[in-house]
């Protein structure tokens, strides 16, 4: 049940990230990406083990880069452009810093 809950976090937490980001450009990413750290740094809280945390995290990237790919009917939702860049790079660093903070 651990598993079922860590996965459906991380999709929940990357759809926000990726909705939020292009809200307003300097806060927009900053806060789907601090909300991304907080989110996968609380589900290892909760249950207490890292896995739970990578679990997570995989989620997440899964629905990023399925949001960064070209839809059916041609729709991106993450762009090449600063929002997209800075959502990639600071959103991989900020999982990789909430699986490394202890549980």
């Amino acid at each position: 049940m651990n598993y079922i809950f860590s996965i459906a976090i991380g999709a929940l937490t990357g759809a926000c990230a990726v909705l939020i980001h292009n809200f307003y450009s300097p806060l927009g990413p900053v806060f789907s990406i601090l909300g991304t750290l907080m989110a996968i740094w609380a589900v290892g809280r909760k249950f207490g083990k890292r896995s739970y945390k990578l679990i997570a995290a995989l989620s997440w990237i899964y629905v990023f880069s399925k949001a960064a790919l070209l839809g059916s009917g041609g729709e991106l939702l993450v762009q090449g452009d600063n929002a997209g860049s800075s959502l990639l790079f600071f959103g991989i660093t900020a999982l990789i810093v909430a699986i490394a903070l202890p549980a």
